[in-house]
Protein backbone atom coordinates (compact mmCIF):
# COMPACT_ATOMS: atom_id res chain seq x y z
CA UNK A 1 0.00 0.00 0.00
CA UNK A 2 1.63 3.23 -1.27
CA UNK A 3 -0.27 6.44 0.70
CA UNK A 4 1.03 10.07 0.63
CA UNK A 5 1.10 13.58 2.73
CA UNK A 6 1.79 16.34 0.95
CA UNK A 7 3.34 19.01 2.94
CA UNK A 8 2.79 23.01 1.59
CA UNK A 9 3.80 26.59 2.61
CA UNK A 10 7.58 25.61 4.12
CA UNK A 11 8.86 27.79 2.33
CA UNK A 12 10.64 29.35 4.88
CA UNK A 13 11.87 26.53 6.24
CA UNK A 14 13.05 25.31 2.95
CA UNK A 15 14.72 28.08 2.38
CA UNK A 16 16.77 27.68 5.71
CA UNK A 17 17.26 24.46 4.97
CA UNK A 18 19.39 25.63 1.54
CA UNK A 19 21.29 27.82 3.87
CA UNK A 20 23.35 24.85 5.00
CA UNK A 21 25.62 22.07 3.52
CA UNK A 22 24.18 19.33 1.96
CA UNK A 23 25.53 16.45 4.45
CA UNK A 24 23.71 18.57 6.88
CA UNK A 25 20.53 19.15 5.07
CA UNK A 26 20.54 15.24 4.83
CA UNK A 27 21.24 14.88 8.95
CA UNK A 28 18.23 17.42 9.35
CA UNK A 29 15.75 15.72 7.20
CA UNK A 30 16.46 12.68 8.65
CA UNK A 31 15.97 13.26 12.59
CA UNK A 32 12.37 15.19 11.58
CA UNK A 33 11.29 12.24 9.31
CA UNK A 34 12.30 9.91 12.08
CA UNK A 35 10.98 11.47 14.49
CA UNK A 36 7.16 12.71 12.30
CA UNK A 37 7.31 8.45 11.06
CA UNK A 38 8.39 6.80 14.85
CA UNK A 39 4.44 7.21 16.44
CA UNK A 40 2.81 6.12 12.72
CA UNK A 41 5.42 2.59 13.05
CA UNK A 42 4.55 2.25 17.01
CA UNK A 43 0.85 2.18 16.05
CA UNK A 44 1.12 -0.20 13.71
CA UNK A 45 3.57 -2.41 15.57
CA UNK A 46 0.39 -2.44 17.88
CA UNK A 47 -2.52 -3.38 15.58
CA UNK A 48 -0.22 -5.90 13.97
CA UNK A 49 -1.96 -9.32 14.62
CA UNK A 50 0.03 -12.05 16.33
CA UNK A 51 -0.10 -15.75 15.70
CA UNK A 52 -1.07 -18.03 18.47
CA UNK A 53 1.03 -21.03 18.74
CA UNK A 54 3.96 -22.19 16.12
CA UNK A 55 4.92 -20.19 13.08
CA UNK A 56 5.47 -21.70 9.84
CA UNK A 57 9.56 -22.12 9.52
CA UNK A 58 10.93 -19.14 7.98
CA UNK A 59 8.16 -16.70 8.58
CA UNK A 60 9.43 -13.66 11.02
CA UNK A 61 6.83 -12.53 13.36
CA UNK A 62 4.40 -9.81 12.29
CA UNK A 63 4.27 -7.59 15.54
CA UNK A 64 7.69 -6.10 16.13
CA UNK A 65 8.68 -6.11 12.07
CA UNK A 66 7.32 -2.40 11.26
CA UNK A 67 10.30 0.18 10.68
CA UNK A 68 10.92 3.28 9.62
CA UNK A 69 13.40 4.35 6.71
CA UNK A 70 14.65 7.02 5.29
CA UNK A 71 15.08 7.61 1.51
CA UNK A 72 17.26 10.32 -0.13
CA UNK A 73 16.18 11.24 -3.69
CA UNK A 74 19.34 11.00 -5.86
CA UNK A 75 18.54 13.13 -9.66
CA UNK A 76 21.50 11.08 -11.17
CA UNK A 77 20.17 7.62 -9.84
CA UNK A 78 16.59 8.36 -11.12
CA UNK A 79 18.14 9.32 -14.55
CA UNK A 80 20.14 6.93 -14.35
CA UNK A 81 17.38 4.42 -14.59
CA UNK A 82 15.28 5.54 -16.78
CA UNK A 83 18.01 5.52 -19.65
CA UNK A 84 18.53 1.99 -18.90
CA UNK A 85 14.82 1.02 -18.72
CA UNK A 86 14.51 3.29 -22.21
CA UNK A 87 16.75 0.49 -23.88
CA UNK A 88 19.97 3.03 -23.32
CA UNK A 89 23.84 1.61 -23.06
CA UNK A 90 25.48 2.45 -19.51
CA UNK A 91 27.89 4.91 -21.04
CA UNK A 92 24.56 6.74 -22.17
CA UNK A 93 23.10 6.13 -18.82
CA UNK A 94 25.79 7.78 -16.76
CA UNK A 95 26.17 10.70 -19.27
CA UNK A 96 22.38 10.94 -17.80
CA UNK A 97 23.07 10.50 -14.97
CA UNK A 98 26.03 12.90 -15.02
CA UNK A 99 23.80 16.03 -16.41
CA UNK A 100 20.93 15.94 -13.87
CA UNK A 101 23.67 15.76 -10.50
CA UNK A 102 25.17 19.03 -12.74
CA UNK A 103 21.73 20.28 -13.42
CA UNK A 104 20.47 19.46 -9.62
CA UNK A 105 23.84 20.68 -8.29
CA UNK A 106 21.99 24.31 -6.83
CA UNK A 107 19.21 22.64 -5.29
CA UNK A 108 19.16 21.16 -1.90
CA UNK A 109 18.59 17.56 -0.86
CA UNK A 110 15.49 15.97 -0.71
CA UNK A 111 14.52 13.04 1.13
CA UNK A 112 10.89 10.92 1.84
CA UNK A 113 10.45 8.30 4.62
CA UNK A 114 8.83 4.73 4.28
CA UNK A 115 7.21 3.29 7.12
CA UNK A 116 6.99 -0.80 6.09
CA UNK A 117 7.22 -4.09 7.73
CA UNK A 118 10.25 -6.90 7.03
CA UNK A 119 8.00 -9.80 7.59
CA UNK A 120 6.97 -11.33 4.07
CA UNK A 121 3.77 -12.02 4.65
CA UNK A 122 2.58 -8.70 5.10
CA UNK A 123 0.43 -7.98 2.43
CA UNK A 124 -1.21 -11.16 3.09
CA UNK A 125 -2.49 -10.04 6.63
CA UNK A 126 -2.99 -6.24 5.40
CA UNK A 127 -5.31 -7.45 2.50
CA UNK A 128 -6.52 -10.68 2.93
CA UNK A 129 -7.11 -13.81 1.28
CA UNK A 130 -9.90 -15.93 -0.24
CA UNK A 131 -9.10 -17.92 2.39
CA UNK A 132 -8.28 -15.59 4.84
CA UNK A 133 -10.13 -12.02 6.51
CA UNK A 134 -8.20 -9.09 5.92
CA UNK A 135 -6.66 -8.20 9.24
CA UNK A 136 -5.56 -4.43 8.97
CA UNK A 137 -2.62 -2.78 10.75
CA UNK A 138 -0.75 -0.70 8.82
CA UNK A 139 -3.50 1.25 7.19
CA UNK A 140 -5.53 2.06 10.11
CA UNK A 141 -1.73 3.57 11.95
CA UNK A 142 -1.27 5.62 8.77
CA UNK A 143 -5.02 7.39 9.11
CA UNK A 144 -4.66 8.18 12.88
CA UNK A 145 -1.07 9.81 12.50
CA UNK A 146 -0.86 11.61 9.35
CA UNK A 147 -2.04 14.74 10.64
CA UNK A 148 0.05 14.72 13.40
CA UNK A 149 3.01 13.72 10.99
CA UNK A 150 2.46 16.56 8.76
CA UNK A 151 2.35 19.26 11.92
CA UNK A 152 5.48 17.16 13.15
CA UNK A 153 7.09 17.54 10.16
CA UNK A 154 6.70 21.36 9.76
CA UNK A 155 7.05 22.49 13.33
CA UNK A 156 10.36 20.22 14.02
CA UNK A 157 11.57 21.16 10.71
CA UNK A 158 11.36 24.85 11.57
CA UNK A 159 13.51 24.07 15.15
CA UNK A 160 15.81 21.61 13.83
CA UNK A 161 16.97 24.61 11.59
CA UNK A 162 17.05 26.38 13.63
CA UNK A 163 19.16 24.83 16.20
CA UNK A 164 21.57 23.41 13.48
CA UNK A 165 22.27 27.04 12.27
CA UNK A 166 22.99 28.03 15.83
CA UNK A 167 25.50 24.94 16.11
CA UNK A 168 27.35 26.43 13.10
CA UNK A 169 27.40 30.03 14.35
CA UNK A 170 28.55 28.73 17.85
CA UNK A 171 31.17 26.47 16.06
CA UNK A 172 32.37 29.59 13.60
CA UNK A 173 32.79 31.79 16.65
CA UNK A 174 35.04 29.15 18.45
CA UNK A 175 36.82 28.67 14.94
CA UNK A 176 37.48 32.58 14.45
CA UNK A 177 38.81 33.68 18.03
Amino acid sequence: MKAKIKLEGLYEAANGLEQLSKATQRAVQRRVLLKAAKPMADAANRNAPEREGRRPKGRKKLKGSVEVVVVRHNAGKSAYHKAMKAGGTKKEAGQAARAANAEAAGRGASAFVRVQTTANHAHLQEYGTVAHAAQRFMGPAFEQHKSAAQASIAGDLKAEIEKTAARAAKRAARKGK
